[in-house]
């Protein structure tokens, strides 16, 4: 749960750490992934689903609410229960005044390989976003509510949501109107949900390092975030049936997320406020928040970059 293993315990103990540690893994990336694929991971034993369900209403998602699933399929396929199952059980959970979203990111075969991902440049490159056919890497369950008729899939090109409900249509409306928009910004899908008190929930996964809808916060401060240097330009050609469009975006430069960023850290004070709640059912990791929380926390803390460190702000 949240920092208990032995390692996430050490990264935590000092920002400074995990960047130190982020350093060495990012200068020895091959070596690293290979480590990574030997890892072994925890024993699932998770039959009923509805177990999880309990719990998230314990936590406070009610009838009503904009629901944000980060999850693993993996972690919940010995319930027997199919990915569509999985989202039609969350959507009869929130209601048809609620909204189930998740983050359908893509694979875009123009960019290189995870080797020069700090590095890489893409200034001079259209990259073809297409909203129903680019490859999905976020997991099972956006790929399979992607193909439900009734989805809404954002046309912004990095980190789109894909959502079913009340708010669908209505959250994607604007992500592409304007110049430079960002992926977390002011007409991002994203502010959207944290604007009415979206429900975050990690199934599976450590929420905390899959948590988009923390860049937000720093996102929609535009000139008044004070680290410098942060976003790089990109142009995608997005496609959508019938509709195609050049569109120009700002995106987060990789090395901030990369080297920079303290997620234990962040982990730790979301846990030690009540923020973050968390749990293990048979197994399988439950993560909760919710994101007014965590953006008024984020607001309250992010005048010299946090949760990000080592980094030059601005003159």
């Amino acid at each position: 749960m949240g920092n208990q293993s032995v390692v996430n315990k050490i990264l935590s103990l000092s920002p400074y750490v995990e960047l130190f540690v982020r350093k060495i893994y990012w200068n020895n990336i091959k070596l690293s992934s290979n480590l990574k694929k030997r890892s072994i991971q925890q024993s699932v034993e998770l039959k009923d689903f509805n177990k999880v369900k309990r719990q998230l209403t314990d936590f406070g998602l009610n009838k009503g609410d904009i629901l944000i699933l980060h999850g693993s399929y993996e972690a919940i396929e010995k319930t027997g229960k199919t990915p569509n199952n999985i989202i039609d059980e969350l959507l009869e959970l929130v209601g048809d005044e609620g909204t189930l979203a998740m983050n359908a990111a893509r694979v875009f075969p123009e960019e290189k390989s995870k080797d020069n991902y700090i590095d890489a440049d893409y200034a001079n490159q259209i990259v073809t976003y297409n909203v129903r056919k680019s490859r999905v890497w976020t997991g099972v369950l956006p790929f399979c509510m992607l193909r439900y008729k009734e989805s809404k899939v954002s046309r912004f090109p990095i980190n789109p949501m894909v959502a079913i409900g009340k708010y669908a249509s209505q959250m994607m409306e604007e992500n592409i109107s304007g110049e430079l928009n960002s992926s977390c910004g002011v007409n991002s899908s994203w502010k959207f949900c944290a604007d009415r008190n979206a429900v975050i929930v990690g199934l599976g996964t450590d929420l905390t390092h899959s948590l988009t809808i923390m860049h937000v916060a720093e996102e929609i401060m535009g000139e008044n975030w004070p680290v410098d240097d942060w976003y790089r330009e990109r142009t995608f050609n997005v496609i959508d049936n019938d509709f195609e469009e050049i569109v120009k975006v700002k995106e987060r430069k990789p090395k901030w997320g990369t080297l920079h960023f303290a997620e234990r850290t962040l982990c730790k004070d979301l846990l030690k406020i009540g923020i973050l709640k968390t749990t293990i059912i048979d197994g399988v990791l439950v993560e909760f928040l919710k994101s007014k929380e965590l953006i008024e926390f984020l607001n309250s803390k992010n005048r010299n970059g946090y949760p990000y460190f080592n980094v030059k702000k601005k003159s």
